[in-house]
């Protein structure tokens, strides 16, 4: 089944600051995780539901999926999101030792 995808503006937000984040200690760096970050986005096309449920999914009660992504450096982060129909929509972006988010943090 193909998935659209559609990144929520919370998610956006995040990308964002983890990106300017990167960037404001190498520019390659902050390049490098966008593209794993776009990469992870447009696997979750064919790969939507091979992806477990994120720890989030227990607190909310609601079946948030996580796909786990690199950078070429070796960091992992997270994007949380739900399918409704065959559409995914990313809700949020976490990076490493970002705790995990309380339900009330979630669109």
């Amino acid at each position: 089944m193909a998935f659209t995808v559609r990144t929520l503006s919370r998610a956006e937000l995040d990308a964002q600051q983890i990106y300017d984040w990167i960037n404001d200690w190498s520019y390659e760096g902050a390049r490098n995780w966008w593209a794993a970050f776009e990469e992870a986005c447009n696997s979750l096309r064919q790969h939507a539901l091979a992806h477990g449920l994120a720890p989030e999914a227990e607190e909310s009660g609601r079946e948030i999926r996580q796909i786990l992504f690199r950078t070429p450096k070796g960091s992992f982060y997270r994007a949380l999101y739900v399918t409704v129909g065959n559409e995914v929509r990313i809700l949020r972006v976490r990076g490493p030792g970002q705790p995990d988010l309380l339900a009330d943090e979630l669109p």
